[in-house]
């Protein structure tokens, strides 16, 4: 009896049609559901990557007009090659993703509160936790007894026992006040102890902390026009001006009370005095020149026409002599008009 080979044995036909119908789980394969669930986790890890590293970045903080402030004083500051998140959240290691992702989230929802609410600014929003000192640590070492780069000599040590943590001195670090900035927003904070008769301890001399050879004069008091435009700093921030100036600097050198007492500009109990016993003390700071009283005095007054003395008729003629005599006496006009009298008689 003759075969054909070509064709498969009935039993081996049958043996394939029923491992086609055997499911594939039982032939080793995945269940598709695994597959679903895998790219679920890996498109969540992904994710998670990513959300850490965007949040991680201070170019996030700066796209908010809410710290646009904030993020321009830390780049002024020394600490600007440090990010933001170094600093505002606790220290972890590397896997520790869901507790920074914990903190962020808490850091971001401030920020966005803020940004929805009515208010333009962080005022009425909760601060947020102090800085501690287990993230200042991780790059500084607590026994120095200088600060590189300014030679400042601080024995931190004993600084840290008596104060208890680092931002009670270093509160303004990595965002210095616009005003103060650079090296002197550290002596500013310092002077909230030191100087001061709650802590008469602490010393005054610039020698405590500044070597020998170490420059005190500060750069600003060299540009040219430091005399004419350190009225401004001084009235944003007095206190910066009093870490190196006693308390009757100002005056001894402006000849009159500065900054001016209250009341000042009042008539005859303020500013008039002083102008009247010496014309020259409020030019020494007031551009104007002779006419830089009736730049206030006289509303109508006009620079480019020439002086009061010329315009003044026009406002006699528009508001009459009564207008006149609500500052000056009845009499005044005759202290220049009857000298022109009896100079034009005489002539």
């Amino acid at each position: 009896m003759q075969h054909d080979h070509g064709d498969k044995p009935e039993i081996e036909k049958l043996d394939e049609a029923s491992a086609a119908q055997v499911p594939r789980r039982a032939r080793g394969g995945m269940p598709a559901w695994v597959g679903a669930v895998l790219f679920v986790l890996g498109a969540l890890a992904i994710l998670t990557v990513a959300f850490d590293l965007g949040t991680a970045s201070p170019r996030l903080c700066a796209s908010c007009h809410e710290m646009a402030e904030m993020s321009a004083a830390w780049q002024s500051s020394a600490h600007r090659v440090v990010s933001c998140v170094e600093c505002h959240q606790s220290p972890t290691e590397w896997f520790e993703v869901p507790a920074r992702l914990s903190e962020r989230v808490a850091l971001l929802s401030r920020y966005l509160g803020a940004h929805w609410s009515e208010a333009s600014a962080l005022s009425s929003s909760a601060p947020p936790e102090p800085i501690t000192d287990d993230i200042c640590l991780q790059c500084h070492d607590p026994n120095r007894k200088a600060t590189s780069g300014y030679r400042i000599l601080i024995d931190h040590v004993e600084h840290a026992k008596r104060n208890g943590s680092c931002v009670s001195c270093h509160v303004r670090t990595a965002h210095p006040t616009v005003t103060r900035g650079g090296p002197l927003s550290l002596m500013g904070q310092c002077y909230t102890c030191h100087g001061t008769a709650d802590h008469p301890g602490a010393s005054t001399e610039c020698g405590t902390c500044h070597p020998e050879g170490y420059e005190l004069y500060p750069a600003s008091h060299e540009a040219l026009t430091w005399a004419r435009s350190h009225g401004r700093t001084s009235e944003a921030d007095q206190g910066l001006c009093g870490m190196c100036h006693a308390s009757t600097f100002c005056s001894d050198c402006h000849g009159i009370q500065m900054p001016h007492p209250d009341r000042w500009a009042a008539g005859d109990e303020g500013h008039a005095l002083a102008a009247t016993a010496d014309p020259d003390t409020c030019s020494r700071c007031h551009d104007g020149g002779p006419q830089l009283c009736s730049m206030c005095h006289h509303v109508s007054f006009e620079p480019f026409k020439g002086g009061w003395a010329e315009q003044h008729a026009f406002e006699v003629r528009a508001e009459g002599t009564a207008y006149c005599m609500s500052c000056h006496e009845p009499r005044y006009c005759s202290y220049c008009h009857t000298r022109l009298v009896e100079r034009d008689g005489s002539e």
